[in-house]
């Protein structure tokens, strides 16, 4: 039987770090965390190193990609989380979940069971969606990619 007890909602910051850019793409990333204002840099640098290899997925389907992704860095209770996606096929995101534990050195995949995102990543995803819908989708005959890139969330959710 499932438990009814529930951890307290406390909100967390959601902070955008920085336009990443490797193998012509550029990567939105973003940080959350239960311990402070960012993600550690350590996670960061950790995250970045491994982006080549994660990207590299995008060519599991022959779809266009438009080399635009984000990145949301989630540090919580069970260690860093690694949530990357990107825009495919103009509207649909492709999704890769990857964990670090605590005292880990490495991300493992995470997603493969289907897991996606939690309550304070939602927050992320809704405003990406938002920014792919004004800049790019609604604008369809000249999108702004670079509008959509500038278009940042800095929040307490």
């Amino acid at each position: 039987m499932m438990s009814n007890t529930f951890s307290k909602y406390n909100t967390r910051p959601i902070r955008f770090i920085e336009i990443h850019e490797v193998m012509n793409w550029k990567i939105k990333i973003y940080s959350i965390s239960i311990h402070q204002e960012f993600v550690d840099e350590a996670n960061l640098i950790a995250a970045k190193s491994k982006l080549s290899l994660w990207l590299a997925k995008s060519a599991i389907y022959d779809l266009p990609t438009y080399k635009i992704a984000t990145l949301i860095l989630h540090e919580g209770k069970e260690g860093v989380f690694a949530i990357i996606n990107w825009w495919i096929d103009e509207n649909m995101l492709q999704n890769f979940v990857y964990l670090k534990k605590l005292n880990d050195t490495e991300f493992q995949l995470f997603s493969q069971d289907g897991i996606t995102t939690c309550v304070w990543e939602l927050a992320v995803w809704w405003h990406e969606r938002n920014a792919w819908v004004n800049h790019v989708l609604s604008k369809h005959q000249k999108p702004d990619f670079e509008a959509y890139l500038e278009d940042q969330l800095n929040t307490e959710i």
